[in-house]
């Protein structure tokens, strides 16, 4: 099934901040971004097929412990 264009955005937001967490050096705006991508995982991850996402995110995703949270329970 094709993503909807609202589907498309969020899982750029959680890939893009996914891909940028490991490369930030101040620790209070990794935790902020960590939280980000938490919100937005827990707010929209089941609705994502996890086949679309790329490598670098979904080896962060696994990391943060959030990749169980994508795709349906």
């Amino acid at each position: 099934m094709p993503e909807t264009q609202e589907q498309w955005y969020n899982r750029q937001a959680i890939e893009l901040l996914a891909h940028h967490i490991p490369f930030e050096r101040d620790a209070a705006s990794k935790s902020e971004q960590i939280e980000m991508l938490r919100g937005l995982v827990l707010r929209h991850g089941r609705e994502m097929d996890p086949d679309y996402f790329g490598f670098e995110a979904r080896s962060e995703l696994i990391r943060l412990g959030l990749w169980d949270r994508i795709g349906p329970a």
